[in-house]
C-alpha cells in the first residue's frame, strides 16, 4: 500500500485522471450530438447543466496544465506544489468533483512534510498564481451559476 502512495505514482494516477476525463466528456458530448442528430451547439444551449459541467471540465485542463508546470519541483507538502494541491482540493468540492478531490488529497498526503528544496523560478510562481486566480475565478462563476438553477 505505500508503494501506492508514492508521490511520483500518485504524480502520474492525477494527470491520467485529469486528462481523461475531459476526453471522455467530449466523446460523449459527441455521441450524443451524433444519436440526438443536431449539432454539439445545440445540445449545450438546451442543456444548461451540460453547459456548466463542459465549462468545469474544461478547468481540469487548466489543472492539468498546472501540474505539468509543477512537474519538476519539490515533493514537499511546504512547496508550491502543496499548496497549488490544496488549492485543488477546495476546487474539486466546490465543483463536486469527489474522484479528483480525493486523488488530490492522497497526492497532497503522499508529499514529504518538510520545506521546498528546489527554487521555482519567479516566471513559473507567477503563472501558477496566476493560473489559481484563473481557475477560482471561473469556479467560483460555475458555483454561483450552478447553485441558481
Amino acid at each position: 500500500m505505500a508503494a501506492f502512495f508514492h508521490p511520483v505514482k500518485m504524480k502520474k494516477i492525477l494527470f491520467g485522471y485529469w486528462l481523461t476525463i475531459p476526453l471522455l466528456f467530449g466523446l460523449y458530448s459527441l455521441i450524443l450530438a451524433a444519436v440526438k442528430n443536431v449539432p454539439i451547439l445545440t445540445i449545450f444551449m438546451n442543456i444548461p447543466s451540460l453547459a456548466l459541467t463542459s465549462i468545469v471540465v474544461l478547468l481540469l485542463i487548466f489543472q492539468l496544465f498546472g501540474l505539468y508546470i509543477l512537474g519538476r519541483s519539490s515533493d514537499c507538502r511546504h512547496s508550491l506544489l502543496g499548496f497549488y494541491l490544496k488549492f485543488n482540493l477546495i476546487q474539486q468540492l466546490f465543483t463536486v468533483n469527489v474522484p479528483g478531490f480525493l486523488l488530490c488529497l492522497f497526492f497532497y498526503l503522499s508529499l514529504i512534510d518538510a520545506k521546498e528544496q528546489t527554487d521555482v523560478s519567479k516566471q513559473e510562481k507567477w503563472l501558477i498564481y496566476g493560473l489559481i486566480g484563473f481557475i477560482s475565478l471561473i469556479t467560483i462563476l460555475v458555483t454561483w451559476v450552478r447553485l441558481s438553477l
